[in-house]
C-alpha cells in the first residue's frame, strides 16, 4: 500500500513535469532562428569551458564550419567574444562579461531554490526543506511540506547537527572546513551512544556522492537526503534537502535522491554556479 502511494505521488508529479514542458514547446514564441542560431554558438563556448577553435565550437554547436564562422565574427565584431591573434582560439569577452555580471545581479537564489524545491515536492510527493550556514550552524529557512506531510519537531529557524543530520553533512564536507571547526568540535565532544564518528570518511563519501543520507538520527522514523548548491565561485551557497516519512516505502528512496542530486545541479547552473566533479 505504501508503494502504491508513493508510485502514485510519483506518476502524478512526473506527469504535472510533463505538461509543463509539453505547455512550454507548444507556446513557443515565433522568433528570429538566425538569433537563436547564434546563441546557440556561443552557448557551445561556454559549455566547452574553455577558449576553443572554429572546428571544436562548430562541432559542439551542431553548425558547419563556415556558418559557425560567420556568427563568430558577429560576436568578435559586438565585443561578446575575441579571437587570440597568435592561436586563432575563441573565448568570452567584455560584452559577455557584462551580460553575464548582469544577470547575476538580477538572480534572487532564494527564489530560485524555491522554485526548483516546490516543484521537487510535485515530483516527488515528499518534503523538501532549504537550509543555509547561519553562526549557529545550518539553518532551516524554507520548508515545503509534502503529500503525506511529515509531522517533526523541525521548522523554519531550526538548527541542525553537523554529523547527524543530512543537511549538516552537506555544510561539513562542502563548506570551508575553518567554518565549521567549532561547531564540529562541540558535537565531537557530545557523548554520543551510536560510538566515534570518522569525518574524514564522512566527508569524503558526501562529496563522492554529491550527496548525504540520514535514517532516523535526525529525528525518528523520518529518512532525509541533502546536496549541495554552488555559486559562481564553486561556494557552497545553501543545500537542499528532501525527507520521508514511514508513510513512504523504501523501494523509492533512490529515485528520490537521483531526483533531488539533479534538481541541486539545476540550481547550481541557473545561479551560474559551476557543478563540480565527484570526489
Amino acid at each position: 500500500m505504501e508503494a502504491k502511494q508513493e508510485g502514485s505521488a510519483k506518476a502524478e508529479g512526473r506527469a504535472k513535469a510533463v505538461g509543463r514542458r509539453g505547455a512550454g514547446s507548444e507556446t513557443k514564441r515565433k522568433g528570429i532562428q538566425s538569433v537563436e542560431i547564434g546563441i546557440g554558438v556561443l552557448d557551445a563556448l561556454v559549455r566547452l569551458g574553455r577558449p576553443s577553435s572554429l572546428t571544436d565550437i562548430a562541432r559542439a554547436s551542431g553548425q558547419s564550419v563556415s556558418q559557425a564562422h560567420r556568427y563568430l565574427a558577429s560576436f568578435v565584431n559586438t565585443g561578446f567574444l575575441r579571437q587570440d591573434p597568435a592561436t586563432a582560439l575563441y573565448d568570452l569577452h567584455t560584452g559577455a562579461l557584462r551580460l553575464g555580471l548582469a544577470a547575476m545581479g538580477r538572480l534572487d537564489t532564494f527564489e530560485e531554490a524555491s522554485r526548483a524545491a516546490q516543484e521537487l515536492v510535485a515530483a516527488s510527493g515528499r518534503t523538501v526543506l532549504i537550509a543555509v550556514w547561519a553562526e549557529t550552524g545550518p539553518t532551516i529557512i524554507r520548508w515545503y511540506p509534502g503529500n503525506p506531510p511529515v509531522y517533526t519537531m523541525l521548522t523554519i529557524g531550526s538548527h541542525l547537527s553537523l554529523t547527524w543530520s543530512a543537511t549538516g553533512r552537506i555544510f561539513l564536507a562542502f563548506l570551508n572546513e575553518g567554518f565549521v571547526s567549532d561547531l564540529l568540535q562541540r558535537e565531537l565532544a557530545q557523548d554520543r551512544s551510536e560510538g566515534p564518528v570518522d569525518i574524514d570518511a564522512m566527508r569524503a563519501q558526501t562529496r563522492r556522492e554529491m550527496s548525504a543520507a540520514v535514517d532516523g538520527t535526525t529525528a525518528p522514523g523520518l529518512r532525509a537526503f541533502a546536496a549541495p548548491v554552488f555559486n559562481l565561485q564553486g561556494q557552497l551557497v545553501l543545500a537542499l534537502s528532501i525527507i520521508a516519512s514511514p508513510g513512504f516505502g523504501r523501494d523509492g528512496d533512490a529515485a528520490a535522491r537521483e531526483m533531488l542530486i539533479a534538481t541541486a545541479r539545476e540550481v547550481t547552473h541557473r545561479l551560474g554556479g559551476r557543478w563540480p566533479q565527484p570526489g
